[in-house]
């Protein structure tokens, strides 16, 4: 009897927290894709860019985006993302409640406020999944850490270094909110002990959890110091003021972010637009959590019962109360950011001079830290209402106390009540039929070529989405089954455009001009693009001119899009024998209207071109995506064509550099009949760091399995070993 109570004991926080998340989004479960503004799953999730580093990005996420298509490729991708969701929440529940530094009652809270608040809940409408996992992540690393500081070992080093790296993987910015946690905690905690020799045992530690980290990682940090640009760069200053908190309430907008609000997104429905007390419980939310920190701080020093029963005897020690305050006190001011006269003047100092802090333009990511303070002081406040109770005697009757206990913990539901079940406002769906329709066309061209998608927006509206707002992230690339050219500029008021892309650039260039040519297909030639797709969404009406174009025909017509087909020849890789120096594009396009642009090499700049017979000869092409060999080459040059989010810098053929034809795109003068094509940066810089952080990896994985198996070895669990104990 006794094995079998502990064993439900220790069962009961996954079934409380696992029935939460089912809860919490209920009927999206249902079959289809849920598609909200960031979160894009298709049918087929291609990260190929990401895993070769083809995009010169902060590619941290890499293994994530590996493992994602691998489990697509075997399951649904929108089973899959149900799954995620599911992770997502129920290990926001659990990592807080292994967390809380409080009894059972409090650690309850603090799973259910962690999980359930205005800050899951917007972020969850927003589609920002990974996100949502990096928050639930966070718990488990300071868990971690804690436990570092306060027993040492290289295991605890080598688990804050992996909770960490897993954190990064998933949001990279989270990296800078554990940074700011595990800062507070350590200043805390030495200035606890003191003395010389606790500063250098934990610097020991520290350093060990440094190394690995640095070995797990170095497949992102080498890639990002070297890159010659990355997105931070074409972050200004006009990103501050869009994404900067916003006030839904009259109470202003430092209340609204302390109550865990803020979001820089409007049009959502939230609690207190359904109901004009919703301030209500928030208030009760931060009484609880004043009162946590007040009662734990009042408990006898630490020095007078130590810190082994601090718990059990009065709660956690001051200098972690202390550090849980602290965390919650940054986390609001610089959560706030830009959108305060007080907080301002710091945040834009930040966002000034410091190069990665410009990666927070969205500021209220920091009510992260603000809802793991509110969750464990909280816990603390129902801690110690639960050991208040005892001691009113007659003055105030059990069941009463018990009712209030009760009511603190429903307190997070009834303030974020609208998270189950969204409140309608978003559906499981399904793609549209003609958008199958078209990409059955298209791979029924087995050509390989790219596919521009209009019209040329990264968000935008679609009519078809079961959604209160219909507002989504460019899908194109993730379902169809062909590489895809599509917009790619946040469009952000008053700035031009954001993307670094040189491609983007290119089509922006021609759809700006579309009414004034007659040559469409000619001109994304060069870009290899066979077929344009055009869906009858927000402003497609405005063009019209690709119906007017001498080398675009028609090949499907459906109610909600329109495939046209490009009549000009395209190839993957093309040669050519004639060179054309130009000052710039627009005369670039002024000379399309009198020459066939794939026929010659333009070069930017002066120069003297060689004479050729000005036509294309298509190239065969074998290999990609990071190496390409082209054959049966009777030309002097090589054009090699590359989708859109591919750099088109670091392409060498035969040891020398790309010429650059229209000033981007790779182009080569080849010698003999063939040649190869490689990106050099995957194999110069990529491929090492994946092997160092794979062996980093291994030497890891290694030491825990072995630690793990001397610690356990003869040693049964109650709960059958499935899962980490947790406290209950």
């Amino acid at each position: 009897m006794r094995w079998a109570r502990a064993r439900w004991r220790a069962w009961m926080p996954y079934v409380v927290y696992g029935v939460l998340s089912l809860a919490v989004l209920g009927p999206l479960l249902a079959p289809g894709y849920i598609l909200t503004l960031d979160s894009v799953f298709a049918p087929s999730m291609d990260y190929s860019a990401h895993l070769y580093g083809l995009d010169e990005g902060i590619s941290a996420g890499a293994p994530l985006f590996l493992l994602l298509q691998g489990i697509t490729s075997v399951f649904p991708a929108w089973l899959v993302q149900k799954a995620i969701l599911l992770l997502a929440f129920f290990l926001c529940g659990v990592g807080a409640h292994r967390l809380a530094p409080c009894g059972a009652w409090g650690r309850y809270f603090a799973g259910v406020l962690y999980m359930v608040n205005p800050f899951t809940y917007v972020r969850f409408l927003a589609g920002q999944w990974m996100l949502l996992l990096a928050y639930a992540v966070v718990p488990f690393a300071v868990k971690a850490f804690l436990d570092l500081v306060s027993e040492g070992g290289a295991r605890n080093a080598v688990r804050v270094a992996a909770w960490a790296t897993l954190a990064g993987l998933l949001q990279v910015h989270f990296l800078l909110l554990l940074l700011v946690v595990f800062s507070v905690i350590f200043v805390a905690r030495v200035a606890h002990r003191g003395g010389r020799a606790s500063v250098a045992r934990a610097a020991r530690t520290g350093a060990i959890g440094a190394v690995v980290f640095l070995g797990l990682n170095v497949y992102w940090l080498v890639p990002l110091v070297t890159a010659s640009g990355t997105a931070l760069g074409y972050i200004g200053w006009e990103d501050l003021a869009f994404f900067s908190p916003r006030s839904s309430s009259a109470l202003g907008v430092t209340f609204d972010t302390a109550s865990m609000y803020g979001f820089w997104r409007e049009g959502y429905i939230h609690v207190s637009d359904v109901w004009p007390v919703w301030w209500l419980p928030f208030v009760a939310i931060l009484f609880l959590a004043v009162y946590g920190l007040v009662a734990s701080w009042a408990s006898p020093p630490d020095s007078q019962r130590g810190e082994a029963g601090a718990a059990a005897r009065g709660g956690p020690p001051r200098w972690l109360v202390l550090s849980l305050g602290i965390i919650g006190v940054l986390g609001l001011l610089l959560a706030v950011g830009a959108a305060s006269d007080l907080t301002r003047p710091l945040f834009e100092w930040l966002y000034g001079h410091i190069p990665f802090f410009r990666g927070f333009r969205d500021s209220q990511k920091f009510v992260a830290l603000l809802c793991l303070a509110y969750a464990c002081l909280g816990g603390l406040g129902v801690d110690a209402l639960a050991r208040w109770v005892p001691r009113q005697g007659r003055r105030l009757p059990r069941a009463a106390m018990t009712a209030l206990i009760v009511t603190a913990l429903c307190t997070p539901l009834a303030y974020t009540f609208t998270m189950f079940g969204t409140y309608g406002q978003l559906g499981a769906t399904d793609y549209p039929e003609e958008w199958y329709q078209v990409n059955e066309y298209l791979n029924c061209d087995e050509g390989d070529y790219n596919v521009l998608f209009l019209p040329w927006h990264l968000y935008m509206d679609y009519e078809w989405l079961p959604n209160r707002d219909q507002r989504l992230a460019n899908p194109a690339h993730q379902f169809f089954d062909r590489p895809v050219i599509a917009g790619d500029n946040i469009e952000i008021p008053g700035v031009p455009s954001q993307s670094d892309d040189p491609v983007s650039a290119y089509v922006e260039l021609l759809l700006a001009r579309g009414g004034q040519l007659h040559n469409m297909g000619e001109l994304l030639a060069p870009l290899n693009v066979k077929y344009v797709v055009l869906v009858h969404e927000v402003d497609y009406q405005g063009y019209q001119f690709l119906y007017h174009q001498d080398d675009l025909s028609v090949a499907m017509q459906r109610p909600g899009l329109t495939l046209f087909r490009n009549e000009h020849p395209v190839s993957r890789a093309y040669g050519v024998d004639s060179v054309v120096y130009v000052d710039g594009l627009e005369e670039y396009l002024a000379l399309s209207q009198e020459q066939d642009v794939t026929g010659h090499l333009y070069l930017l700049g002066e120069g003297t071109g060689d004479d050729g017979n000005g036509t294309m000869q298509a190239l065969a092409v074998e290999g990609g995506p990071t190496s390409y060999r082209v054959g049966d080459v009777a030309t002097r040059y090589v054009v090699l064509t590359v989708p859109q989010g591919v750099s088109t810098e670091h392409w060498e053929a035969g040891g020398s550099h790309s010429l650059g034809n229209v000033g981007f795109v790779p182009a080569f003068e080849v010698e003999g009949t063939s040649t190869e094509i490689a990106y050099t940066r995957f194999y110069r810089v990529y491929l090492p760091s994946y092997i160092v952080s794979l062996f980093s990896l291994a030497c890891v994985a290694s030491y825990c399995t072995l630690h793990t198996l001397r610690r356990r070895r003869g040693r049964p669990r109650p709960d059958g070993g499935l899962f980490p104990r947790l406290p209950v």
